[in-house]
Formats: C-alpha cells, structure tokens, sequence
C-alpha cells in the first residue's frame, strides 16, 4: 500500500525550507514586478489601479504552496527523479525559444527536442521517460492552478473586432512562485535515518540506472509557473476552466506515455513528439475557438453595458456584474459614457438604476450617498467607438524583433 499520510507529512515539513531559500524571493520580486507592470497598464487606460499587485502577489504565492504541495505528491507518486533528465539543457533551449516569442517559454517545446536530439543523436544522454514525466507534473500543476485562480484580477481591455466594432474582454495573466519537493537518486549510499517504505510496483517511471541500491532522496527547491491568455467570447471564469480542462487531458496523456515509455522503447519517440505538438495544438484551439465565436461584452442596442465593475466601489455595493446594462439613472435613459458622467458630476446624493442582465432580465439597483453625494460609480464600460480601444496583439521575442527590424533596414 503507497504511504500516502507519510509521503504527506514529508513534503509539508519540507516545503518550508524553500522559504528560507533566497531564490525563493527572487521569485517573488519577480512575480511583484510582472503584476506591477499589469497594475501600471491598468492605471494607463482606466486612471486607477483595479486589482492591487499587493493582492495579486499574495494571492500567487498561497496558490503557489498549494500547487507546490499537491504537485510534490503527484511527482513523489509517480516516483520520478530528476537527476538524469537534462534540466540544465532544457532550460537553455527555454530560454532560447522564450527570444523567439514568449509563449516558447515552455518545457513542452524545449523538453520534446532535447527529448528527440538525446534519441536520434545519443546527445544530452538523459532519461526521455522521466523528461516527459516532469513537463507533464508541471502542466498538471499548472491546469489547477488555472482551474484555482486563473480567472481572478483579470484586466479589462478593450478590442478592435471587424464584425461588432468595439469590444470587451480581459487579459489574464498570472504568475505562480512554486515551492516544491522532488526526487534526486543516489547510488551506493548507505540508507538515512527516515525511511519510508516505498510498495513494489514503485516507481511507475523506471529509472536509467536499474541497480538495487538506487536511494530516492527527498530535496525541495524553487519553480515558478504562468499563465496567460485572452478572454472576449467567454467570462474569464469560463476561459481558465476551459483552459485547465485541456491541460489536464494534455498532462495526463503526457504521463501515460512517459510511464509506457519507461517501459518500452518506441514510446519515448511518441512522448518526445506529442509534448511540443499537442501543446501547440491546444494553444491554436483555445485561441480559435475564441476568436470566432461571438465576443461576449459588445455594444447593446441600448444603455451601456458594463465590463467591470472596480471592487470596493458604489456599482460593486448596487451588486452589478461583468455584462449588466445599465438603462437608465434616476429614469434618464443613458446611451453613452459621455452622458453617465454628465448625470455625476452633479454628485447625486441617491440614485437608482434600470438594469437588464445577460439573461435579458430587468431589474433595479439604487445607492445612498449621503452627504457628499457620488462622485463615481466605479464601473468599466464597452466603449460605443474606437476611441480609446485597444489592439491586442502578441508581440515576438527580443530574437524576433530584432530579425524583422534587421529585415525592414536591408529592405530600405
């Protein structure tokens, strides 16, 4: 029987010795700077800060435990060690890959040809199964941290569409610093104090080294995952879960595979190329079917439909919601932006709106605001023209740039 309450006890004693690790908080510095550059692009196109990079640091890093324990066990489960797998050669390859465009920043592209250079050309000689088992712990790992917090402190945006003008969506972006025990191998050691006894089908992954004196040893050290994707014909709730959906089928394939491969030759071929291929195809897939189906917040006929609703303000007290439309004020039909500032700026001590859902559903919301009356009412609306809106695009790494602007100067 695996020893899952020892295992358990283990990592969580572990997991907190990576705190004292000062890598680890070279992490967080580097998780605080990205979601400083979100917060600084928030106040860039609506004024203010929506979601603090305070919040979003803390919330990164509690999440970031939790997937550091639960991807601990899943990799201490499957009894993959990462002594022989060539990180160094993939993280140089990410790396590389990471000039060319961003999205290259990932272990399924640069471990799948690292993978396929060690079994055609003998070189990095490494062990492909436990390769291809360890992209597949990390985007499991990552699927639930999607599945978890994917969607929270999405940044509104606005888009160009060809068909409805102008609209809505949201950048999702986050960052996870991982505290995380692994396996290492030792040979010829003799046995440590605490041992645990391990059942005889483990581990699932073979190592390359079949000896009968191989010692797994315990050893958490520092990762850090992200995320990022575009949100406009679903809620961001609905995008991140369908988002962790694919990554978990793509992991669990990945790991079967890895474990067959263990086994038997030909599958390290199939798992070395299934990793940067169906990772892509999934990339292509979301964003396809994103793209074409029906952008979710666009102009309504009438009123103005609201994209966000900032937190602590007036409209998150009324209880409004991504994809309201607010008719009127106080019975005074509003149609543009222009006019809801108008009806403020006579900071209006109480007001009630007319509302309808995304359902269709009509209601009614009012706010008291005495005595200073309401200066604001804290909500983000789909713009009703291009004014303002922006283009979102990716942009290609440093490498990339660099070979267009080469390529624009010999052209000139």
């Amino acid at each position: 029987m695996f020893p899952f309450i020892d295992i358990v006890l283990m990592i969580v004693k572990s997991i907190p010795t990576v705190f004292f690790n000062p890598l680890f908080w070279l992490v967080i510095v580097l998780v605080w700077f990205q979601y400083q550059r979100s917060a600084k692009l928030e106040v860039k196109l609506y004024g203010r800060e929506i979601h603090p990079a305070r919040d979003k640091a803390i919330s990164a890093i509690f999440f970031g435990v939790i997937g550091g324990i639960v991807g601990s066990f899943v990799l201490i489960f499957i009894g993959v060690s990462i002594s022989d797998i060539g990180l160094a050669y993939v993280w140089m390859l990410a790396i590389l890959f990471m000039m060319i465009h961003p999205r290259f920043l990932c272990f399924s592209y640069a471990g799948g040809i690292v993978s396929l250079s060690s079994l055609i050309f003998g070189f990095p000689n490494i062990d492909v199964a436990g390769l291809m088992a360890i992209v597949g712990i990390l985007h499991f790992i990552e699927g639930i941290l999607i599945y978890l917090s994917g969607y929270q402190e999405a940044t509104p945006i606005f888009v160009k569409n060809e068909r409805h003008g102008v609209v809505g969506g949201f950048t999702l972006q986050k960052f996870w610093p991982l505290p995380i025990v692994v396996l290492l191998t030792l040979t010829g050691q003799e046995l440590p104090e605490e041992v645990i006894q391990m059942p005889d089908w483990w581990p699932l992954i073979r190592p390359i080294q079949q000896t009968e004196n191989i010692i797994y040893v315990m050893f958490p050290v520092v990762a850090a995952l992200g995320y990022g994707d575009i949100a406009l014909a679903h809620s961001p709730r609905e995008k991140s879960k369908k988002s962790a959906f694919y990554l978990f089928g793509f992991s669990s394939v990945l790991l079967l595979l890895a474990i067959i491969a263990s086994r038997i030759k030909i599958f390290q071929y199939i798992a070395a190329l299934f990793a940067p291929i169906a990772h892509d195809l999934i990339i292509h897939y979301g964003r396809n079917i994103e793209k074409k189906a029906p952008p979710m917040f666009v102009v309504p006929e009438r009123g103005v439909r609201v994209l966000e609703v900032i937190p602590n303000s007036p409209a998150e007290a009324m209880g409004l919601k991504r994809g309201d439309v607010i008719l009127s004020i106080n019975g005074i039909p509003i149609n543009t932006k222009q006019e809801l500032n108008f009806f403020l700026s006579d900071y209006p001590t109480y007001v009630w709106l007319d509302c309808a859902d995304n359902d269709g559903k009509y209601f009614s919301v009012d706010y008291k605001a005495y005595p200073d009356g309401l200066k604001f009412l804290g909500v983000i609306l789909v713009p009703d023209s291009m004014e303002g809106a922006v283009t979102v695009e990716e942009k290609g790494g440093l490498l990339l740039r660099w070979l267009k602007n080469l390529f624009k100067s010999n052209r000139m």
